[in-house]
């Protein structure tokens, strides 16, 4: 009996199904692993053992713990990519939107706060090479987060309402930096104690108020 082409494409769809579901299952254990343990003490091992599968078959899947860490690195970076376009409504003024994205990322932190932490350490722990590579990838598969920040700042700037003197890349990795830092230190103010009595929420308010007023066109 032969197989007709339909049945063979048919065979193949569903292996690649199967493929995919068996990734995705994969990178569900490694992030019980490395939510855990942080990335320097996570093993393939380990995760092989909370996927229940052979190490061999794991390095089917997956070469190395990078790039494990990448798939999940790519994760977080989706999800904040979708909470920043749940964000942006076309109705409402541009400066809205960009406090919004803020706001947003804010949310991410608290809400997301594994996938938060692995965003921030993979931009302060893997070298340029792996950064730049992990990069471009986003931008093919259009899951990066900060690509969709700049183009909201961009408009802001051809329309008008936002500084024109400061190119919006710029703006947007300054803007992720500061409101990065902000968290950490708001979320360490029990160490300052000239901050005693002041809320987490009352400094990241004052934050948003800072970076209104410095990013709007005073022309």
């Amino acid at each position: 009996m032969t197989i007709s082409h339909k049945n063979t494409m048919g065979i193949i769809e569903r292996k690649e199904r199967e493929k995919e579901q068996r990734r995705n299952d994969i990178l569900d254990a490694a992030e019980k692993v490395f939510f855990k343990k942080g990335y320097d003490r996570a093993t393939m091992d380990d995760v092989a053992a909370e996927a229940e599968l052979s190490k061999g078959t794991l390095y089917l899947y997956f070469k190395s713990k990078d790039e494990v860490y990448f798939a999940i690195s790519l994760r977080a970076h989706r999800a904040l990519r979708q909470m920043f376009e749940g964000t942006v409504d076309p109705a409402r003024p541009v400066i809205d939107n960009i406090l919004g994205i803020g706001k947003a990322f804010i949310r991410f932190s608290g809400e997301k706060s594994d996938y938060f932490k692995t965003l921030v350490y993979f931009e302060a722990e893997f070298d340029l090479q792996h950064v730049h590579e992990r990069y471009e990838k986003l931008s093919l598969e259009e899951a990066d987060p900060m690509s969709f920040f700049i183009s909201l700042l961009q408009q802001g700037i051809d329309t008008g309402v936002i500084r024109q003197d400061i190119p919006a890349i710029q703006l947007a990795h300054i803007l992720w930096t500061q409101t990065t830092g902000v968290l950490k230190m708001a979320s360490t103010k029990d160490f300052h104690t000239d901050l005693k009595g002041v809320s987490a929420d009352e400094i990241i308010m004052n934050h948003f108020e800072i970076l209104k007023y410095g990013l709007l066109n005073k022309k």
